[in-house]
Formats: C-alpha cells, structure tokens, sequence
C-alpha cells in the first residue's frame, strides 16, 4: 500500500509515517511503478508497528532514577555567608526566605537613601565622569535632555556615538552653555525672573 493508505490504517499523518519510517520503527519496501520506484507498506508491517506502539503503550519504561544527580547541599546547621550558600539549600524554606531577605536589602542598599527616592550621581561625581549620557549631562547643567539631544543632531553640541548611545564630554557641556548663555555680542545674557 502507498503511503496514504498506511497512514490512513494508522491513523497518523503521512509525514508522521515518514518520520517513523526515517527512525527506523516502521520497515518499507519498494516496487516498481510506472514512472520509477514507490515505495510498499505491508500491513504485516503495519500490524507489528501496531503491536509494538500498544505494548509499550501498556508497559512504560521506568524513570531511570540514576540520571537525576542531587546537588550539593549545605547542612542546615552551617551559617550563611552567601546568597549563593542560601541557594544551595535546596527544599529548604528558611534558606529561600533567607535569600529573598539578602537579595532585597541588597537592592534598596544600591537604590535608595534613606528617605526611599532612588539615589542619582551627585553633580560632583557627574563632572569627575570621562564621559556623559544626555541624561546626566541634562543634569549636570539644568539644560533639558531634548534641547542636549538637539543640540548634538544638529551639531552644535559634540558627542560620540559608542554603542546604541551617545556620549557627551562634561567640557563639551560646558562650552555648549557658555555659547548658549552669551548673546550674539559674546555678552552674557541676563535672565528674566
């Protein structure tokens, strides 16, 4: 029978037939058609693929309980000295509480002051930098990001461009502002309050 047909006594796909034939599990023979080789499905064949699937079917193979490998694991009774130490407890609630605890006040130390706002570079720490994003720049001269941002599209202010970003000299900020700041007479502007 072709493979249409010995699918359809399957009940499978056709390419699920060709998968099994690929594998190995189903044998096929081939006859002469009229234009070249086809490949023949016997249902004697078929039926001991039957046979076989419903077997293992009834009987399944047993979970090879050596393919598992247990972890090392700390005693319960030694102190922890790591968030790694507290992952390494495994099945323990104590140890995951525990992780959770470090990893969190791990974070609000990097995040936050006391009072709970996350913590941002002072403007002393910002003019020691090599080099800026356009949001620190902003910062470091209480110049708007998008005016910093349109300054360098239009060439006015200098960067690189290094990665997805682009970065500013802290100098290059400063001389952008001063230009800014002074009229087209290179005085300094007065500022209306």
């Amino acid at each position: 029978m072709n493979k249409q047909d010995a699918a359809d006594y399957l009940n499978i796909s056709v390419r699920t037939l060709q998968r099994l034939t690929t594998d190995g599990k189903i044998s096929v023979g081939e006859v002469r058609g009229r234009t070249g080789m086809v490949t023949d499905y016997t249902t004697e064949d078929l039926d001991r693929y039957k046979q076989a699937e419903a077997e293992r079917e009834a009987n399944p193979p047993a979970k090879d309980a050596t393919r598992y490998v247990r972890p090392h694991v700390i005693p319960s009774d030694t102190p922890l000295t790591s968030s790694s130490e507290a992952l390494q407890r495994t099945g323990n609630d104590e140890a995951v509480t525990m992780f959770v605890s470090m990893l969190s006040d791990a974070m609000r130390a990097h995040e936050t002051q006391g009072n709970g706002k996350v913590e941002q570079p002072s403007i002393a720490d910002l003019s020691a930098k090599f080099s800026l994003s356009f949001g620190e720049a902003a910062r470091l001269s209480g110049v708007p990001e998008s005016h910093l941002r349109a300054a360098y599209s239009s060439g006015a202010l200098r960067g690189a461009k290094i990665g997805r970003g682009v970065r500013v000299t802290p100098e290059d900020v400063k001389k952008y502002v001063d230009v800014r700041m002074k009229g087209k007479h290179g005085r300094l502007l007065e500022v209306s309050r």
